[in-house]
């Protein structure tokens, strides 16, 4: 028989072995979560470590690529400063160069018109006189040195008859100046031969009293003011001795001044009249001019006429008149005529000016 006793030794005993299990069970489950938690921090810390140095190493990474962008900035600054000082630099001396430059031609060239007008009015008088001079120039013309040479003509008493400026319309190969210039001929004229027509008939009108041959057209009296009215052609008066009508039966001496920078009109127009005038026998009775143009090659206006045999034989030619010896050349040169030369500084003239 249980007694009393018995049963609350039992209960204690139960209890107690409860107790111990429980505390037995919890210090083993506590030390294996504690083991798992420690190596989770452990780990925890070690990826924050890692993750610090690498934050730190991106940081280093990033402040060494801002000091070399600065220094690569700073050093174009730099650089660029210098090639500024520079270029500042050598455009001023460019700039003073260039000014020497310019105060020694201006010098040379006040000392070159001062010396020419010397010797221009110790010259005899009257070297041209005699002759009487018909100008045909491109309407482009350098008008400065055109009226020079005006000039240099009227002060040795040549007869200035004036200047005929051809204009840009004066072109054989534009339809509608084709189709005026037909309605100046009678009967059908085909368009390859307005061209033809038209040289013929201005080498007549500008020196009738020379050639005899008749013309195909209009009365040559007032073929220049036919060519006038029609815009292809101006007539400048200017200290001139003759009115456009009158100019025709006057004229004995051309001069034909023109410039690279015309080189379609000289080879269409310039040059087919040269050509009409030498085949009726006008030796001698002129001469070609060639301007200089800044930037363009020299020589290509003389050097069609100079490079034609039978041209050379006929015409003279001069490719400098900015010299004293151009320009004294020149007016020698046309001294000479019906005496044929080719003057200038050229390798293709003959000389500097006649001796």
């Amino acid at each position: 028989m249980i007694n009393l006793r018995y049963h609350i030794v039992s209960v204690v005993a139960v209890f107690l072995a409860l107790g111990i299990g429980l505390a037995l069970g919890s210090t083993f489950v506590d030390s294996i979560l504690v083991n798992e938690l420690e190596d989770q921090v452990n780990q925890l810390d070690l990826a924050q470590e890692e993750a610090a140095e690498q934050k730190d190493q991106a940081i280093a990474d990033r402040d060494e690529e801002v000091q070399n962008n600065e220094a690569l900035r700073a050093e174009m600054s730099a650089l660029e400063k210098l090639q500024l000082t520079e270029l500042a630099d050598l455009r001023e001396l460019h700039m003073k160069e260039r000014e020497g430059l310019l105060d020694q031609a201006e010098l040379e060239r006040e000392s070159t018109d001062v010396l020419l007008n010397v010797i221009e009015t110790l010259m005899p008088r009257g070297r041209l006189r005699g002759t009487a001079w018909v100008l045909l120039a491109p309407t482009g013309a350098d008008r400065l040195v055109t009226t020079e040479i005006r000039e240099i003509l009227t002060r040795s008493e040549g007869e200035y008859l004036g200047t005929l400026w051809i204009r840009p319309s004066m072109n054989f190969e534009d339809v509608e100046t084709s189709q005026v210039l037909a309605e100046l001929y009678e009967g059908d004229i085909a368009p390859e031969e307005v061209a033809n027509l038209t040289v013929s008939n201005l080498a007549t009108a500008l020196l009738a009293d020379q050639i005899t041959e008749d013309p195909q057209g209009p009365a040559v009296e007032g073929f220049l003011s036919r060519l006038s009215g029609l815009g292809l052609l101006r007539y400048d008066r200017y200290q001139a001795t003759s009115t456009i009508d009158e100019l025709s039966n006057t004229a004995n001496r051309i001069l034909i001044i023109n410039d690279p920078a015309h080189l379609t009109l000289h080879q269409d127009f310039f040059v087919p009249l040269i050509q009409e005038i030498s085949d009726r026998g006008g030796s001698g009775l002129g001469a070609i001019l060639e301007l200089q143009k800044q930037s363009v090659p020299r020589g290509q206006v003389v050097d069609r006429i100079r490079n034609d045999s039978d041209l050379a034989r006929m015409w003279s030619t001069f490719d400098d008149v900015d010299s004293f010896d151009g320009r004294f050349g020149f007016l020698i040169g046309l001294d000479s005529l019906p005496t044929i030369g080719h003057y200038g500084d050229l390798l293709t003239a003959e000389e500097r000016y006649p001796r």
